[in-house]
């Protein structure tokens, strides 16, 4: 059974939605910017103090527009682990895996953290999908006893991120030993009740995903707040966010990837099991990885000059046209402008030099290799 979902993937509302937290969020001075059909917070105080907070304290996040799916029933491993790309089947309570749904030819339809329950899977999705992969699953639901539901209206997503994400969590949770590996995630009692603590390092400066009921949600956003002044914590916006995951060589759905790409040019290899067996676009991928051959991949550029470029703006090498930008930020840390995007196979090389076009405008660039900043945590470091 696959519950009705109100927001289509396809075409959002009119009018966005907002969180619960908007209202709140409103008074704390926040100013606002369109998400995915969600009204979002782009900023609180200045973006500068944002960044800060998320390179040396610990930031919160709303990432309530988020979707969340609940499998259940008896086959609901066996089920996913045969429509996602990675392995499902060798989860146990408590841990997870990044994953992607493709279509038979291999493309991207979605990315998600899965997290394995002892009687369930969670997948969280970017906002604007849950629609999407429900309708995609549903129509290889033949004979298998497996239910999908949309939680987003009961649950809640928050994120605490950062290097002093650790110690807010300790202070906030009767769980002194929080999850220490990547997609680890356990269960554990507030002064509010329940709540599910998911190791994600959505900056690499470290980091937790919180799942809260949504009828306490004003509730656990002022208690983290309350509780960890003393670390520096304060609510962080879009923006501030962005700039950190271009620095880390991040992607985002939506924005780095869509169902065009492949989700090995978009570097997201450790959403794949290469030896799990068959999958949805499993041929296509093997394919890519053992002949090596990919005709364009996502990569760093760094931007002469302060002025980020636009998404979608053309990169040149002389006069051929040679791929485009997803998403590009001015970068305190490195005090300049830089961006990601797709180069051909012939431009990709770090240490081309190559030019984006903008409005008549024409903007030298350096070909490097993502991330940018390497001296942050790499994937799957202990928090």
């Amino acid at each position: 059974m696959i519950s009705s979902l109100s927001l289509s993937f396809a075409g959002f509302e009119e009018m966005p939605r907002r969180s619960k937290l908007y209202e709140a969020q409103r008074a704390e001075g926040a100013q606002f910017t369109e998400d995915r059909g969600w009204e979002v917070a782009q900023k609180f105080s200045s973006v500068d103090e944002e960044y800060e907070t998320l390179k040396r304290s610990v930031g919160l996040l709303d990432l309530t527009s988020s979707g969340l799916i609940e499998a259940t029933g008896p086959d609901r491993v066996r089920f996913l682990h045969g429509m996602l790309t990675n392995n499902i089947k060798t989860l146990n309570a408590g841990q997870g895996c990044y994953a992607a749904m493709l279509t038979p030819q291999g493309r991207t339809v979605a990315d998600m953290r899965v997290y394995c329950l002892k009687d369930s899977l969670i997948l969280t999705v970017e906002p604007g999908l849950p629609e999407k992969i429900a309708i995609g699953l549903k129509k290889f639901i033949i004979s298998d006893q497996v239910q999908l539901l949309d939680r987003s209206e009961e649950l809640a997503l928050l994120s605490i991120q950062g290097p002093k994400a650790g110690e807010l969590l300790s202070q906030i949770t009767s769980h002194r030993d929080p999850p220490p590996q990547l997609f680890d995630h356990c269960e554990t009692e507030t002064q509010l009740g329940k709540v599910r603590v998911c190791r994600v390092d959505r900056t690499r400066e470290g980091g937790y995903d919180l799942i809260v009921s949504q009828k306490n949600l004003l509730e656990f956003w002022s208690l983290i707040q309350q509780t960890a002044k003393w670390l520096g914590t304060k609510p962080v916006g879009l923006d501030a966010l962005n700039i950190h995951r271009v620095e880390a060589g991040i992607p985002r759905y939506g924005v780095d990837l869509d169902e065009t790409n492949l989700p090995l040019e978009a570097g997201l290899d450790h959403a794949i099991s290469l030896n799990k067996g068959c999958y949805m676009g499993q041929e296509i991928i093997a394919r890519a990885t053992y002949l090596g051959h990919l005709n364009r991949k996502l990569v760093g550029l760094l931007l002469a000059g302060g002025r980020p470029a636009h998404r979608g703006d053309k990169v040149f090498q002389k006069e051929q046209e040679v791929g485009w930008i997803t998403s590009s930020v001015y970068s305190p840390s490195l005090q300049r402008a830089i961006a990601m995007g797709y180069l051909r196979r012939e431009a990709m090389e770090p240490g081309a030099n190559l030019r984006v076009e903008h409005a008549g405008t024409s903007i030298p660039v350096e070909v490097t290799r993502l991330p940018f900043i390497t001296d942050k945590l790499p994937i799957g470091t202990r928090a």
